[in-house]
């Protein structure tokens, strides 16, 4: 049957591109050897038919015959078929389509077949790897495919180009139109920015099955970039970037750190490590209560995500104590004086003594000057200023409030509350970060009846006194007359931080007889017996070695 090609009306093709030297040879067949294979129409009832397949004939017919001709033609058998469906199985099976097409059309198929792949895969004669390879491709940029439609670029490149990004697809297919690169050559490229997901610091659980994993793609295409790469670049960045906040979000909620930053080479001058060996251990445990005491995050690609505690983020008073620090480190050593260059003898207890008889030590040799008195450690340092730490907030929370209101006030006029952390203070009373409104509420001395009123001055006195330097700490106590010996007494910690030598000089300095077998045995026996004293006639209530002392 022939039909007036001015009846027919085109519909939906999924051709997008029609190769002029194609047609050119299309046009050529059919003048030497007539239309082999019929158009396919289906009618619309109003004496005029929808082209299903065939708009390459149709047009290379009306070129030659012209807009008046008659072209032979041929109608579904079964006439309720989706037109749609049999236009796409048609195109696709005959059409000579560009990936990309197929890749549009099967898409299309599969959707009028409502998701039904196995049903699509049958009607095409494809296996589904094939389907699975066409698909994929619905993912390139529309200018990949147009690129590829008008084989301006092959199908390797568009299998590679399309791993990467929306964006990142058509920059990359500039470059490869500009420099006509090769797909060895843009493989080379890609397998050059492509992130190794042995390197991701973050879950990988949906990288599995990832469109940009290249284990993926290497399943449905021929030419993909190395195994175990991501090429989504900017998903992967963006992934590291969230774990990274995680982390530093995470550390800051311990409350260890006020100052939790992400570091890199680009910020690496903003921050100093800080700690007993720079500053001295007294020193260090005021750094720890400072505001700017804190951690970083690492953003460098060689030790990403790694955690780097006790940073200081206060250059100028960092370089105020380190210089302290070594000023007092270069300083002379004091030499002991004549008189305490004797061994130290502990005398014989009579019957009365109620712990026991004591022993006698050897003399010292001649070359070695015994010590006279205790040398703190750094860990005796900071064990020292804790105590001291917990002494002034147990003075503060006993003594009335405008006790704390004195020290703000004294601290506040010697500028020494710069490194507090006051902002940690004020929340924990209010539970939040208070407005001035709300802190002026509670501070108001016609507030003075709500318990809180002496708290907030409490607290934030007790923040200041936490951040002292050692040295205006020691002032403050002294003023404000705090005895340790009133919250702190002689335990199994502090004794274990003394060495044997200086458990001997502790005895002697408190006047502790020494039992037979206090030193007998080993540094853990001597603890032992020193604690068991208590027990034994000795209180070692209001007893404070020099040590404990600042």
């Amino acid at each position: 049957m022939k039909v007036s090609v001015q009846n027919i009306t085109i519909g939906k093709n999924p051709r997008r591109y029609f190769d002029p030297s194609d047609m050119e040879n299309l046009e050529q067949s059919i003048r030497s050897n007539g239309l082999i294979q019929p158009v396919v129409l289906r009618e619309n009832g109003d004496g005029t038919y929808l082209l299903v397949a065939g708009e390459r004939r149709l047009r290379a017919y009306k070129a030659i015959h012209g807009d008046e001709a008659e072209i032979p033609a041929t109608f579904p058998e079964d006439g309720n078929a989706d037109v749609r469906v049999l236009s796409l199985v048609e195109n696709i099976q005959h059409a000579n389509m560009s990936p990309t097409e197929e890749a549009s059309s099967a898409y299309e198929l599969v959707l009028k077949l409502n998701g039904d792949m196995d049903e699509a895969c049958r009607l095409l004669g494809w296996k589904p790897y094939l389907m699975k390879q066409r698909l994929a491709l619905k993912s390139c940029h529309p200018d990949v495919a147009t690129a590829l439609d008008e084989r301006k670029i092959l199908l390797g490149h568009a299998e590679l180009l399309v791993t990467l990004s929306q964006d990142r697809q058509t920059k990359a297919l500039k470059s490869v139109l500009a420099h006509k690169i090769s797909v060895a050559d843009l493989k080379k490229q890609l397998n050059g920015f492509a992130q190794e997901l042995a390197t991701a610091i973050f879950d990988k659980s949906d990288c599995m099955n990832c469109q940009y994993n290249s284990d993926c793609q290497s399943s449905l295409f021929a030419e993909t970039v190395d195994s175990g790469r991501c090429t989504g670049v900017s998903c992967f960045a963006d992934k590291t970037t969230e774990e990274l906040q995680k982390r530093a979000n995470e550390l800051q909620a311990t409350g260890k750190y006020p100052v939790v930053k992400l570091v890199s080479a680009d910020n690496e001058g903003t921050y100093l490590p800080v700690d007993e060996e720079t500053v001295g251990a007294e020193q260090f445990v005021a750094c720890q209560a400072c505001a700017h005491f804190g951690a970083g995050v690492s953003e460098s690609p060689a030790a990403l995500g790694d955690i780097t505690g006790s940073l200081c983020f206060d250059l100028a008073c960092n370089n105020t104590k380190t210089a302290a620090f070594a000023k007092q480190q270069s300083a002379p050593a004091r030499t002991a004086p004549a008189s305490a260059t004797q061994p130290l003898q502990t005398s014989t207890a009579g019957p009365a003594n109620p712990v026991g008889q004591t022993t006698t030590k050897p003399a010292a040799t001649a070359n070695a000057a015994p010590k006279t008195e205790i040398t703190p450690s750094g860990a005796m340092l900071t064990y020292r200023r804790n105590a001291w730490n917990i002494a002034a907030k147990r003075f503060l929370v006993d003594s009335d409030h405008t006790i704390s209101i004195g020290v703000i006030t004294t601290t506040l006029a010697t500028r020494n509350t710069s490194n507090a952390k006051i902002k940690e203070a004020a929340e924990a009373v209010f539970g939040k970060q208070p407005s001035i409104d709300d802190a002026w509420k509670l501070a108001d001395p016609a507030a003075a009846g709500n318990k809180k009123h002496g708290q907030l001055h409490q607290a934030l006195a007790y923040a200041i006194v936490l951040a002292l330097d050692p040295g205006e700490f020691s002032s403050l106590m002294a003023a404000l007359d705090v005895k340790i010996a009133n919250y702190w007494k002689i335990n199994a910690e502090f004794l274990t931080l003394l060495t044997k030598n200086d458990l001997e000089l502790l005895v002697q300095e408190i006047n502790l007889p020494a039992t037979p077998k206090m030193f007998a045995g080993k540094k853990a026996e001597a603890i032992s017996e020193i604690l068991a004293a208590e027990g034994k006639g000795f209180d070692f209530n209001g007893v404070v070695p020099k040590v404990m002392k600042i």
